[in-house]
Order: structure tokens, then C-alpha cells, then sequence
């Protein structure tokens, strides 16, 4: 599977260079309802949902991906308005990246019976993200490599970069990013973006 990982100018050469990956902790995304995505009227629920997100934070992160790189709300605001990149990442079935569900109304309070209720916990999010199509790998914080309080995961056999996309606002040219990229990488192509002419999209820029 391929999917697409957002990054600005600045860190997004370092963890080139690196060879890595940043991993959020749920109580850092931007997304307030993050793990409250159940009808919680009741104090009881609240106090448990509040609970649930802190304890999740504390032992889990969450790497994240889009399932496309062509839209320009996404490269607005997690490419530094265009100006960083997006890699092309190819998973592997062992990675168990799962899609995000997009729903119209928060859930109702009966699903914390269910017994898929922490796995909807974890992957339900307001319909108006729908944009991202997003996809979530989430795994224990002892799995990843923590640096100054940060946590990041290695490119491997299983996390492969097959493609840098250069931000059609970008400084950056072609040659800032090879230079960055190790032996293991010196097959990923590096490619420049543009707006579509006919479409409200980013197409490759094939000219430059």
C-alpha cells in the first residue's frame, strides 16, 4: 500500500536525512475531538473519555498518512503552505495501517458497550476531515525512538520512502533533497508540484 505523509521544509529535510518519520501522541493532533468521539451529555462518560485520552497518550502514538497527496487544503496546512514536501511512503501489510471513518454526529453513548469500541475510539473522526482520507498506524510509544521528548519511526522494510514531492511554493530544489537521501534511498524519485490547470488539485510539475 501507498500513502502519502505531509511534512514542512525545515524538519521534513532533517528526517529525510534521518531517515525517519514523526509520530504524534493523540493529545498533539489538531483535532480537539480526538478519542472523544462519543455522545458524552453524561458526566460519568466524560470523566471515562477524558480518562481514556490520557491514559492512550500516554502509552500510544499514532503515525499519519492520507491515502492521496493531490489536495491543496492538506499541503496548506501540514506542508507550511506548500512550502515543505510530501513522501510517498509503501507499507507493508504488517504495518496494519487502518482508515480513518468520517461520521456526521458524534457516537452514540451505547457504543462503549460494543466490543470494537476502542478501535472506533481510535479511528472515527468529524465528517468535515473526511478530506484527508486519512490512514493511522498506531502503535505502543516504546516502538518508536524518542529524542528530546519527540518520538519517531526508522524508514525500514516495512516503512519504505519511494517518492519525495516538492511543495509548489517550495525553496527547496531537486539537489537539497538527494543530497539528503542515504544509499538505502538513492532510488526515490524526487518530483516538483504545481496547481492544476482545470482542477482545484496538485499535479506533478513535469516541466521543471
Amino acid at each position: 500500500m501507498k500513502l502519502y505523509h505531509y511534512m514542512d521544509e525545515c524538519y521534513g529535510l532533517i528526517n529525510l536525512e534521518n531517515r525517519r518519520l514523526k509520530a504524534s501522541t493523540f493529545n498533539r493532533l489538531n483535532d480537539p475531538f480526538e478519542l472523544l468521539g462519543i455522545e458524552a451529555s453524561d458526566l460519568l462518560i466524560r470523566n471515562a473519555l477524558k480518562e481514556t485520552k490520557r491514559r492512550i497518550s500516554y502509552n500510544f502514538g499514532v503515525l499519519c498518512f492520507s491515502k492521496i497527496w493531490s489536495n491543496p487544503v492538506q499541503w496548506a496546512h501540514y506542508a507550511n503552505h506548500y512550502k515543505g514536501l510530501c513522501l510517498e511512503i509503501e507499507l507493508s501489510g504488517r504495518c496494519n495501517a487502518q482508515k480513518v471513518d468520517y461520521v456526521p454526529e458524534r457516537l452514540d453513548s451505547s457504543a462503549i458497550s460494543s466490543s470494537k469500541f476502542s478501535e472506533k475510539l481510535l479511528l472515527t473522526k468529524f465528517e468535515h476531515w473526511g478530506y484527508e482520507e486519512e490512514y493511522r498506524i498506531i502503535r505502543r510509544l516504546d516502538n518508536f525512538i524518542k529524542e528530546d521528548g519527540l518520538y519517531f519511526q526508522p524508514f525500514n522494510d516495512d516503512i519504505k520512502i519511494t517518492k519525495v514531492i516538492i511543495g509548489c511554493q517550495s525553496n527547496i530544489i531537486r539537489n537539497d533533497v538527494l543530497e539528503r537521501l542515504s544509499d538505502a534511498d538513492k532510488n526515490v524519485e524526487v518530483i516538483y508540484s504545481r496547481s492544476a490547470f482545470k482542477s482545484f488539485k496538485i499535479v506533478e510539475h513535469k516541466n521543471k
